[in-house]
């Protein structure tokens, strides 16, 4: 029996860390705004493999705009990787929110 789309689109997500809810996630951190301009102006935004319209990327079907913020995030080509220092998130008295992990588990 040969897979369906769903089945072919699971394995084809299963190397990457990112998951949708992560960008919903308060826990998890973003990059600093020179790590993302990077990622995006210069890996994304010239990549054959990005559309246009809509800043989707036709490796990872991710949207590249919110993707290439997240730190555990990496380019489906490899044009750039997951940052692993990120200050962790601190409330009002400069407490961690996440334990020191940055919401990565």
């Amino acid at each position: 029996m040969s897979k369906s789309p769903w089945h072919l689109w699971k394995e084809k997500q299963s190397g990457d860390s990112v998951r949708p809810w992560d960008l919903i996630n308060p826990n998890i951190g973003r990059v600093d705004d020179e790590t993302f301009r990077f990622r995006y102006e210069e890996g994304c935004l010239k990549c054959p493999s990005l559309i246009q319209l809509t800043k989707t990327c036709k490796k990872c079907g991710c949207f590249m705009t919110e993707k290439a913020k997240l730190p555990h995030a990496s380019c489906p080509i490899g044009k750039w990787g997951a940052v692993q220092n990120v200050p962790d998130l601190i409330d009002d008295e400069g407490k961690p929110l996440n334990g020191g992990q940055n919401g990565i588990n």
